[in-house]
């Protein structure tokens, strides 16, 4: 428990962005291509599912909760592995969010998504929150990290 918490601590002091000119929004490092996965994650080494977000950061800049109170933030998830996919639970850091995740196995070459939904009636200022993506993949636990400033 002391090593989940020093990373979750780790990971919410680290922070970079890129602006995504696709969408105008910000979106930080982390954000990777099937192909760049499968450069990093030696394709024969991956024996059961695989679960590869389309990004893995999401900033959405400066709002103001009183034009934005909710912003649904959509990801995709594709299973790249050679097993169904299935995620046991999402959890987030935060009761300001929110996720919509598939129950259903998602099998191999497939694509599912999920939503994740921001509160921002109850933020201001700047924050950092972090999803926890538990399934039976390889990489059994992955993090989504969303930033993001709250004016009145």
């Amino acid at each position: 428990m002391k090593y989940l918490l020093l990373i979750f601590g780790l990971l919410t002091i680290q922070s970079c962005g890129s602006k995504n000119a696709k969408n105008g929004m910000n979106v930080g490092m982390g954000e990777q291509s099937e192909q760049s996965v499968r450069q990093t994650v030696p394709w024969d080494s991956i024996n059961g599912a695989y679960l590869h977000l389309d990004r893995k950061r999401y900033d959405f800049g400066k709002i103001s909760r009183k034009k934005m109170p909710d912003i649904p933030i959509e990801f995709e998830i594709e299973n790249i592995g050679k097993d169904p996919l299935v995620i046991l639970k999402a959890d987030v850091s935060c009761g300001c969010l929110s996720v919509n995740y598939p129950k259903a196995p998602i099998r191999p070459g497939e694509n599912a998504k999920l939503i994740v939904n921001v509160d921002t009636k109850a933020q201001e200022g700047r924050f950092n929150k972090i999803i926890f993506i538990k399934s039976n993949a390889d990489n059994d636990v992955e993090l989504i990290r969303i930033l993001g400033e709250v004016k009145k």
